[in-house]
């Protein structure tokens, strides 16, 4: 008999939240290879010609920022972010109410500092947003900075519904006692759902 249940968090009921955070993640990919470009053109035109191409540091560390923000919830999900959690697992084998209970705290937890994260950069965005704030030199190269605070706002919304999502999960598990089931054959989906393989 399979005591399993299906996990809250499926693809039909959340498709909607896994297509934006894939989007996000496809952006900050194509993200990384273009900033790979602009790098290597600079260190090319630095080395072979003596010009170098101009704002490329500050370029990189807008980018830097942007690019972790972006693809932030994907990694989340995906259940790329390193993490210990070698006795969690095997508490939630052996007693799935508590182990999910510890996790669905860790899970809360990470939603309220994304909360306080949000809040926090929010007046930050619309400052950059009102005044034109802007990174580089003024009559050589400039760049805005509002576009790089959306994106933490952005980045910050998503992982923190995310973790909402997990604690959701494990909410399930400890009223029911019965962990999620594991699909071992797709574990890429599995992980992408925030099921553990």
């Amino acid at each position: 008999m399979n005591n399993q249940r299906p996990n809250p968090a499926s693809p039909r009921r959340f498709e909607w939240f896994e297509s934006l955070l894939s989007v996000l993640n496809s952006i900050g990919t194509l993200w990384i290879f273009v900033l790979m470009v602009v790098i290597s053109l600079d260190v090319i035109g630095r080395t072979a010609f003596n010009a170098p191409l101009p704002g490329v540091l500050e370029l990189v560390r807008l980018s830097i920022v942007g690019i972790v923000f972006i693809q932030l919830a994907h990694t989340l999900r995906a259940g790329r972010i390193t993490r210990a959690d070698n006795l969690l697992r095997i508490l939630q084998r052996r007693r799935p109410r508590w182990g999910y209970g510890l996790e669905m705290l860790f899970s809360l937890t990470g939603a309220m500092i994304f909360v306080v994260l949000l809040r926090a950069s929010s007046p930050l965005f619309l400052r950059s947003w009102e005044s034109g704030e802007y990174a580089g030199i003024e009559g050589y190269i400039t760049y805005p900075v509002w576009p790089v605070r959306l994106i933490i706002l952005i980045g910050s919304l998503c992982a923190g519904l995310q973790f909402l999502l997990f604690a959701w999960r494990d909410l399930q598990v400890v009223l029911s006692g019965v962990p999620p089931i594991e699909d071992v054959s797709d574990s890429s989906e599995s992980l992408a759902y925030g099921d553990k393989v």
